[in-house]
């Protein structure tokens, strides 16, 4: 073979190889955006701040993710006391979706659509309106159940 042809063939395996790789990186599932600090309740609860929008990522072998959230109702601030639509998508397919319209935790239990051929899902959550600073809602740490039963922490809860 001649050296001009095989630096493109050499040239075309790593750039296939790159582009496997960067598809489904292991790595992703600790990867999360939009997010602030984690903060703890008095009770202990661990819990975060997000934008206007936030994503995370969560195993794809899944079923259904548990997410805690809750916003503040302070009408010091501009648009502080008005409800928040919160717009749960998992891989651009929206899957719920949830109005904040008082106080308090609610939890919200996303299904998952069935395994494709990656690691991960990205689940992305979009406030209708933010607070103050861009503050968007407040999530707890998610976690996933795969038979429905049993449920462990995930994603951006494990750093």
């Amino acid at each position: 073979m001649r050296r001009p042809a095989a630096i493109v063939v050499l040239t075309v395996a790593l750039v296939a190889s790159a582009l496997a790789y960067l598809r489904d990186p292991a790595w992703l599932i600790h990867q999360a955006t939009g997010l602030r600090p984690p903060r703890v309740t008095a009770d202990g609860m661990r819990w975060r701040w997000t934008d206007g929008h936030a994503s995370f990522f969560v195993p794809s072998d899944a079923t259904t993710v548990r997410l805690p959230i809750a916003t503040s109702f302070d009408p010091n601030e501009p648009r502080g006391d008005r409800p928040v639509l919160v717009t749960f998508t998992i891989d651009d397919r929206r899957v719920a979706r949830t109005v904040l319209s008082e106080a308090g935790w609610q939890t919200v239990s996303l299904p998952l659509p069935p395994p494709g051929g990656r690691r991960v899902r990205r689940v992305d959550v979009r406030a209708s309106i933010t607070r103050g600073d861009n503050r968007g809602v407040q999530i707890g740490d998610p976690q996933v159940t795969t038979d429905g039963l049993h449920w462990r922490n995930c994603c951006f809860a494990e750093r």
